[in-house]
């Protein structure tokens, strides 16, 4: 489950730094480009399945993508 808010900004710069379209990145984590777009734009936090896609698709560690403190 997380515990820490995804940064949207840190997701789409990393997509546009592997080259990689919205579209490829929802195929990858199940779910629509709208979700993704969303997610990017900080008005949706993804579900722990689609944040695993976008983990994998996007080849990012946890600190390439979230914010904030991890709940102890």
């Amino acid at each position: 489950m997380l515990n820490r808010t995804v940064d949207g900004r840190k997701v789409r710069d990393l997509r546009r730094r592997r080259g990689l379209s919205v579209v490829a990145v929802a195929e990858a984590a199940g779910c629509s480009k709208w979700m993704i777009y969303k997610i990017e734009t900080g008005a949706n936090q993804p579900s722990p399945r689609v944040y695993a896609g976008m983990r994998d698709v996007l080849k990012a560690t946890e600190s390439q993508l979230l914010r904030g403190r991890r709940a102890r």
